[in-house]
């Protein structure tokens, strides 16, 4: 009696084994390679990120931190923004630089119109100030210990929460964090910029509670982030920040200066 492969009909011969599955496995195969490929090609063919993406996401930040500060905190502090997290970092640093600059120059014009009022009334004429500015490269040093000291915070909260705490931290991620906070400041050192121009002592509150919220909102983001434990935290980011301090302080001055 003649034997028919169940699968395709095609008759057979007494032992004879159908290779009509073999054929469909390879053809699935193939057929599966190529959908593979093509998702790639897909994949590649996608557009990176654009200068708008950036500024959105920036904008976002921006309103984000003062209202829902913990999460914008979790959205963006993490290693898929990190190249937004140093996009910040670096806003961040000109604008401290631009707020150096109209301050100096707001410092030579207050001693100069002091050296005014005093020649109307007598009193000598002193030293002549028009003619002093702030060389370009004390400003790109300022934008360097700017930077390192964002570096150097996240890059002690990664030491100490990864390898020596041994959690599962992720360096982009606590530099995007650094970022994020860093927009705070941004925004009040240029109300503190506006605030140059009315009232010195409004402009040290605001540069205060910039300072103040800052370290805030890093502490809390960075609990967030982190498996540190809850008893080791304060030390944890008292060290890290320590550290950073002490390098823009004391140390990328002496280097840079």
């Amino acid at each position: 009696m003649a034997k028919f492969c169940t699968k395709c009909g095609k008759k057979l011969e007494e032992g004879e084994v159908c290779n009509c599955t073999k054929k469909t496995s390879k053809k699935t195969v193939e057929k599966e390679e190529k959908a593979v490929k093509e998702e790639v090609k897909a994949v590649e063919s996608l557009p990176t990120s654009s200068a708008n993406d950036y500024i959105n996401k920036y904008i976002e930040v921006v309103k984000g931190i003062f209202t829902h500060p913990i999460d914008t905190m979790k959205k963006y502090g993490t290693s898929e923004h990190f190249n937004l997290g140093l996009i910040m970092i670096a806003v961040n640093c000109f604008i401290t630089v631009l707020f150096v600059y109209l301050g100096f120059k707001e410092l030579i014009s207050v001693m100069t119109e002091s050296r005014e009022l005093s020649s109307v009334f007598g009193l000598g004429y002193g030293f002549g100030y028009g003619d002093i500015s702030l060389p370009i490269e004390v400003l790109i040093k300022i934008f360097i210990m700017m930077a390192g000291g964002f570096a150097t915070t996240a890059a002690m909260l990664y030491v100490i929460a990864g390898p020596v705490l041994k959690t599962k931290a992720d360096i982009k991620q606590l530099f995007s964090l650094v970022g994020v906070c860093s927009v705070l400041t941004t925004v009040t050192t240029i109300v503190a910029t506006l605030c140059m121009y009315i009232s010195e002592k409004i402009m040290f509150i605001v540069l205060l509670v910039s300072g103040v919220l800052y370290l805030t909102h890093l502490y809390h983001g960075f609990q967030k982030s982190t498996e540190v434990e809850e008893n080791k935290m304060g030390y944890t980011y008292v060290v890290a920040i320590s550290v950073a301090t002490f390098v823009v302080v004391y140390l990328l001055p002496k280097i840079l200066f």
